[in-house]
């Protein structure tokens, strides 16, 4: 095991440095065809055909290198991954729909794709966009023009790409107005949705819920589960997607005394540079994490307390540190010495957001403006009266803004506040309202700038192996789930279960980084235990424990959820023998242990019972009551019922049903876009397989 553990640690630590040019050749085997045959190049079917790899990539890496060279943007792993599920869909609604649109005999001609873009019928992406209106406020063509020409001669895979883009769903757009044209709803319809609003019933019943008693009072046999999960297991409410169950032991990676100390020794020789640094810009951005040069107020009691004297007290050019603060260490330089002026005012908010007119509060504003000049007296009265300003209204502020600087209010408030003199009350318009200014102070405070060298405390290579031996160590020596949680248990290692990582997800709970690990669970055999997996800065080792197929569960895979049926199922038949015959509803309720409901003019389209019973088959049932009988036990998701009809209305003749219909045929049409490809996809059937790859 000792010499596996070596092979493991050093072939481990290796592919970090040789990652890149790994995954470059096992790629270059792959798009060459020397990979491993035909179906490792396919990402999944649809209808039965392969999506091909090769494809999928040449278009993630057109568009990749589109934002890169065309936009100027960084394409970080987020983002790549975010690329990857727009081109997947793209690719999947073109096979499942773009087939059955074309058939259906739309196309877009030349005209109609330029008229789209720069004509009389703009998309609405280019026809809101400000950069492409003219003066008057609307789309300009010769804008458009011009930007359509620039985008096709100096960006022309993207070109390509927008222009499948907007062809493509143009075309979609075309086949489901169509469809949205085509539906109807006929008298009868709309009859049925007018009845079902309209006709009431108010009645009495009496409830057991199935949580009123412990389910362990119910033994479940499993000849009894085994014949429930026969006759549901094809139901489609517990139809599943495919996923792995799995666990994994996590070994946080932190920074030891000697890295520390090291990034210590780092910023104490660039101590120098910084005292003598002729261009602190240039300095800061060549050597702090951040690589960003920022001035900014030093706040007192900011650092530890030798280190705040230091900075407090220093004069312009006082370098301080290295010292740490949080999980940084800095090395700060004061840079300068500045007058920030400060003013302390009152004021009275009149607020033009309120559906209040500028006119009607500017005629009020004018007017107290000339009371508060006559009589200083009454400016707090008048701000508890008045003002609309709930950071500065009450009573206890008076509208006062204590001392701010010329930054923190917007300009028009900063104008009345600085450029009068102190003493002067003015009216202030801004795009809160009007505001009634009264200068009560000026002052000029001293501000220290300092700008830092900031290094985060990150744990060496050094450190990693480190991490990496006690993380392969309990690998090799925990080969089973037992083992594994008892050893993590006693090294006071973190298990954390995920009961659910379908293919289609990224994320893992509590995991930085979590794609490495993603691609192991899904490729894992149930019961193996994974080598020491990077993720961010840790070290991850995983169990796979279980893998759940797509379509019917198995029985293991829905025996809490089944058992917990077959209880209810088992509860049902008991209450309602209990129930049975009883006609007395108070005595009824009393012998159950609760009380008498009442439901008044409920009606027939509700879902819910009073007191939050959610039971629509359990209402239909109620209204084939006629009034004054009484119900058999009625069976229900949340409880068993019985019921007492009092009286049942029915619904007036309808007048006119046009209404009616146009609001049915409106919500039918609203569900048109996402509802017809899923009906698609569903037929035709996909199967996605990204996560072999990714």
């Amino acid at each position: 095991m000792a010499v596996i553990g070596k092979i493991r640690e050093r072939s481990g630590l290796l592919l970090v440095l040789v990652g890149g040019a790994m995954a470059a050749f096992i790629l270059t085997d792959l798009f060459s065809g020397r990979g491993s045959g035909r179906e490792d190049q396919s990402i999944g079917t649809v209808g039965g055909e392969e999506v091909s790899l090769i494809e999928f990539e040449r278009r993630v890496n057109d568009e990749v290198e589109s934002y890169r060279n065309d936009f100027g943007q960084q394409v970080n792993a987020q983002m790549q991954e975010q690329v990857r599920n727009s081109v997947w869909q793209e690719m999947l609604k073109s096979r499942v729909m773009l087939g059955q649109v074309e058939e259906a005999g739309f196309s877009l001609t030349k005209a109609e794709y330029d008229d789209i873009r720069f004509g009389e019928n703009i998309l609405p992406e280019f026809k809101n966009q400000p950069n492409f209106q003219g003066e008057d406020g609307k789309p300009s063509a010769e804008k458009l023009q011009q930007y359509f020409q620039s985008v096709q001669l100096n960006a022309p895979v993207y070109h390509e790409i927008q222009k499948r883009r907007i062809t493509e769903n143009r075309m979609y757009s075309k086949y489901t107005t169509l469809v949205k044209k085509s539906i109807y709803v006929n008298s009868a319809q709309a009859k049925d949705d007018y009845l079902a609003k309209n006709t009431k019933a108010s009645f009495n019943f009496v409830a057991k819920r199935y949580d009123s008693e412990a389910d362990s009072l119910y033994v479940v046999e499993d000849k009894e589960l085994r014949r429930y999960y026969d006759q549901h297991k094809n139901d489609r409410k517990y139809r599943q997607q495919a996923a792995r169950k799995f666990e994994y032991a996590l070994f946080p990676v932190t920074a030891s005394d000697a890295d520390r100390a090291a990034t210590m020794k780092e910023l104490a020789e660039l101590r120098e540079g910084l005292v003598n640094s002729t261009n602190d810009s240039l300095f800061i951005v060549a050597n702090s994490d951040s690589r960003a040069f920022n001035k900014t107020p030093y706040t007192e009691g900011t650092a530890d307390k030798v280190n705040d004297s230091l900075i407090v007290n220093g004069a312009v050019g006082t370098v301080v540190g290295p010292y740490q603060e949080g999980d940084q260490w800095k090395l700060v330089k004061v840079t300068e010495l500045a007058d920030v002026p400060e003013a302390r005012v009152r004021h009275i908010l009149l607020s033009t957001q309120n559906g209040k007119g500028e006119d009607v509060q500017k005629k009020l504003a004018d007017s107290l403006l000339t009371v508060v000049k006559r009589d200083r007296s009454k400016f707090e009265d008048l701000v508890v009266k008045f003002s609309e300003d709930p950071g500065s209204n009450t009573k206890e502020k008076g509208g006062v803004y204590d001392w701010f600087d010329k930054k923190q209010m917007v300009p028009e408030f900063t104008a009345a506040s600085f450029d009068e003199k102190v003493g002067a009350i003015t009216i202030a318009k801004t795009s809160y309202g009007y505001h009634i200014v009264e200068v009560l102070g000026q002052r000029s405070r001293q501000e220290r700038r300092v700008v830092s060298v900031e290094r985060t405390m990150k744990p060496s290579p050094a450190t990693f192996k480190e991490f990496y031996k006690k993380a392969n160590d309990f690998s090799l020596r925990n080969t089973d789930l037992a083992s594994f949680k008892k050893a993590a248990e006693e090294m006071g290692v973190q298990v954390t279960p995920v009961d659910e990582l379908r293919n289609d997800q990224r994320f893992v709970p509590g995991l930085q980084d979590a794609q490495p690990v993603v691609q192991w669970v899904n490729r894992a055999e149930v019961g193996k235990l994974s080598e020491p997996i990077q993720s961010g800065d840790n070290y991850v080792v995983a169990i796979l424990t279980g893998i759940r197929e797509e379509g019917a569960p198995q029985l293991d895979d829905v025996r809490e959820i089944f058992t917990k049926e077959v209880v209810k199922e088992k509860k049902a038949a008991a209450w309602m023998a209990k129930m049975e015959g009883k006609t007395d509803l108070n005595a009824l309720a009393n012998e159950l242990g609760g009380a008498q409901q009442t439901a008044t003019d409920l009606t027939y389209n509700s879902f819910n019972l009073p007191g939050g019973f959610s039971e629509f088959e359990v209402v239909g049932k109620v209204f084939a009551l006629e009034s004054g009988k009484v119900s058999a036990p009625l069976k229900g998701e949340t409880g068993v019922y019985v019921v007492n009809m009092t009286n049942k209305t029915a619904a007036p003749e309808p007048q006119d049903l046009n209404v009616d219909k146009k609001t049915l045929a409106q919500r039918a049409q609203s569900r048109v876009d996402g509802a017809l490809f899923n009906a698609m996809k569903e037929q035709v059937g996909v199967k996605d397989e990204r996560y072999k790859f990714y």
